[in-house]
């Protein structure tokens, strides 16, 4: 992890983002690893606390990170990406299948905790 380089056409928080997706891919950063706090990323790639939120929303959106108010951010379990379409092996189709239905399985399951937390009047 290091600094935001100012010749890099992409926009700071899509560095910092970048920067630390790979450090997650590559197991830098393992499953369970608590971030630094907004402030530490910020000074460590010499950016503003506010480029740093922008990095880490791009990195929940992409499930790769969770943040909780007051808690601070930690790596999710990363799932291994899926094979390109034209890589994949016919026979696998019922594994491929297989997985997907237990993914989104787990996903039901998530939704149906958010939803038990809600109150009766937003369900």
């Amino acid at each position: 992890m290091g600094k935001v380089d100012p010749d890099d056409p992409r926009p700071p928080f899509q560095q910092v983002a970048d920067d630390l997706r790979a450090a997650i891919r590559n197991g830098v950063l393992p499953p369970g690893a608590r971030l630094p706090k907004h402030a530490e990323l910020a000074e460590e790639y010499g950016v503003a606390v506010g480029t740093v939120k922008s990095a880490l929303g791009v990195l929940r959106n992409e499930s790769l990170i969770a943040s909780r108010q007051g808690e601070g951010s930690w790596v999710r379990q990363v799932l291994p990406e899926a094979p390109a379409a034209d890589t994949m092996d016919p026979s696998d189709t019922q594994g491929v299948l297989s997985e997907i239905l237990n993914r989104l399985d787990e996903v039901n399951t998530r939704l149906a905790a958010i939803e038990e937390r809600l109150p009766r009047s937003a369900r």
